[in-house]
Order: structure tokens, then C-alpha cells, then sequence
């Protein structure tokens, strides 16, 4: 008989010793998720800035973990696994930096 393991989600003990590649999944859904809203409103007006910032820092972040993910896929070792899940966020937040300051100069 196989058993089933169960996590409950609402308090801080489910979330513990939780893996990166768990992480980077949640996150990845999430700005999936957040990039269907912000798209929405993108097309109402698309000349707010805040929806300009987060628009774009979604879709680094949903991208940059997709390539991870399909990295990964090629069978790229499981030590690599949160090396690439910090250097995808890091990148992320560098590109979205460089663009957001580069528009303003």
C-alpha cells in the first residue's frame, strides 16, 4: 500500500525544508498567473508605469525560470539546480534594473 504524504500550506512547518526547485516552480506558476492580470491591464492603459515595471519584471521572471526549467530538462546536474534558480531571479532583477534605468537616462 503506498502512502500518501500531505503538507498543509497554511502554517509554517508545511513550508519547511521546502527545495529550491519547488520554490522556483511556485514562483514561475505564480508570475504566470500575475502576467494574465497585468496583461489585462496593460491593454486598459498601457502607459502606467507601474504596469510598465511589473509587466516587465514578470515576465523575466516567468521566462528566465522557464529556461532553467528546460536546462534542466536537457539533464543538466542536480547540483546546478539552485544555482540556476538564484542566477534566473539575479538576472532578472539586473535586466529589469538596466531596462527601468536605461529608459529614464
Amino acid at each position: 500500500m503506498s502512502r500518501v504524504l500531505k503538507r498543509e500550506w497554511s502554517t509554517a512547518e508545511g513550508w519547511r525544508d521546502t527545495k529550491a526547485g519547488m520554490w522556483a516552480w511556485l514562483i514561475q506558476r505564480a508570475a504566470a498567473v500575475a502576467l494574465l492580470l497585468v496583461i489585462v491591464l496593460h491593454l486598459v492603459n498601457p502607459f502606467r508605469r507601474g504596469v510598465q515595471a511589473a509587466l516587465l519584471a514578470l515576465a523575466l521572471v516567468h521566462a528566465l525560470l522557464g529556461v532553467r526549467a528546460i536546462l534542466l530538462d536537457f539533464g543538466l546536474a542536480y547540483r546546478w539546480h539552485r544555482a540556476l534558480f538564484a542566477l534566473a531571479l539575479a538576472l532578472a532583477l539586473v535586466v529589469l534594473v538596466a531596462v527601468w534605468a536605461w529608459r529614464w537616462y
